[in-house]
């Protein structure tokens, strides 16, 4: 990974008078939300490890965790340079609240944890990030997209890689009927910004690598139906129920 010149980045900020202060808070936001995920992937490797897979998977799975320590920091600092602050290292506390699915076996857990946290967040914040380092024009904001993406393709990719196990062991159980109420929760971290605060796409704030809530929310439509659900279906999970679903959110 190319060194990042935060210097220059807290310059530019400084001197650009354009630059709005969501962009900053919104830096901020995601280096708690990739703290959390630190947790999420350890509890994961953990049920893995539990209910046995592929080698490559669970070496994946584990690094994934050391991926999102180091991403927090970036995105702390991100946040710092815009808002013209010196930075300093930030002990971030909690877990992520995860649903634990009652009444599930160990290794129904185990495959909607992956599914949930793997092919759907991980494979939507690729597709985010891919659209934010297309837009950043700003040279270091480039930088920090491309070095968070490559670890965001990474860990959907292992998702998917499991996933595609499971459905050659044919122990995908009755994931469709969960499908829903994963696919609901993860979107609505996205929807529910856009239906709350729609915003028109600003090149002032892209620059500094920043979506407006209503382009995030229409990358998320466009990524399940052209990508996510044809990555179920291929693998012989039927999408319909979670399609329906989105249908009647307004999602779809």
């Amino acid at each position: 990974m190319k060194t990042i010149d935060w210097e220059a980045l807290q310059k530019d900020a400084r001197a650009d008078g354009s630059l709005d202060a969501k962009v900053a808070r919104s830096w901020g936001h995601r280096a708690k939300q990739e703290h959390l995920a630190v947790g999420a992937f350890t509890l994961i490797a953990h049920e893995l490890a539990e209910v046995g897979c592929e080698s490559v998977v669970l070496s994946l799975m584990t690094h994934a965790a050391n991926d999102e320590v180091r991403h927090a920091e970036i995105c702390a600092r991100m946040s710092a340079c815009l808002t013209h602050q010196s930075f300093a290292p930030t002990r971030y506390k909690g877990t992520p609240t995860v649903p634990m699915h009652p009444g599930e076996d160990a290794a129904t857990r185990a495959l909607l944890h992956v599914v949930e946290m793997c092919c759907l967040s991980e494979t939507f914040t690729g597709v985010c990030m891919t659209e934010l380092l297309a837009r950043a024009t700003h040279p270091v904001a480039r930088a920090v997209v491309s070095s968070l993406l490559e670890d965001e393709i990474d860990h959907g990719k292992v998702g998917w890689a499991y996933l595609a196990e499971r459905a050659n062991d044919k122990t995908l159980g009755e994931l469709s009927r969960h499908l829903p109420d994963l696919v609901e929760r993860t979107m609505r971290a996205a929807m529910a910004p856009a239906e709350a605060r729609p915003e028109d796409d600003d090149p002032a704030q892209e620059r500094y690598a920043y979506l407006a809530t209503t382009t995030i929310a229409r990358l998320y439509k466009e990524a399940f139906s052209d990508v996510i659900a044809r990555g179920f279906e291929h693998l012989g999970v039927d999408t319909g129920r979670a399609r329906d679903r989105l249908r009647a959110l307004g999602w779809s």
